[in-house]
């Protein structure tokens, strides 16, 4: 009976596997239909590019901002310094370490909103 169940399988599986292999060869060679941009690019054109691009203004805004701002560069300084007068040198460390990495971040975000702004021109322009 195990047997019988084991074969039985093996045949099922074969049999799928053939159908699959000579059925399958005309819906791999169609093509695709073709998408028009229309839908898609208004509602990325309109609403998607603008957010993005407001927030990377946010951002940068953000870390260029004076040491009121909170989360600025001029801020986290500011911050570190607070931490290395009041003693806890740990945090001090972790806060240079953000305030050394500003600066990439900020060349990551210049380099993005070119990057949207070119998709914009590129696929927006009407």
């Amino acid at each position: 009976m195990r047997v019988n169940r084991w074969v039985g399988g093996l045949v099922a599986t074969g049999a799928t596997a053939g159908a699959l292999v000579v059925g399958g060869g005309t819906a791999f060679a169609d093509a695709p239909p073709p998408t028009t941009a229309g839908a898609t690019n208004a509602k990325t054109c309109t609403d998607r590019i603008p957010a993005i691009l407001a927030r990377i203004d946010k951002v940068t805004t953000r870390i260029n901002g004076d040491a009121s701002t909170k989360g600025s560069t001029a801020w986290l300084e500011a911050r570190e310094t607070r931490a290395r007068a009041a003693g806890d040198n740990a945090l001090a460390d972790l806060i240079s370490a953000r305030v050394g990495n500003r600066q990439a971040r900020l060349d990551e975000l210049t380099k993005a909103k070119s990057t949207v702004q070119g998709i914009q021109q590129e696929d927006c322009a009407s």
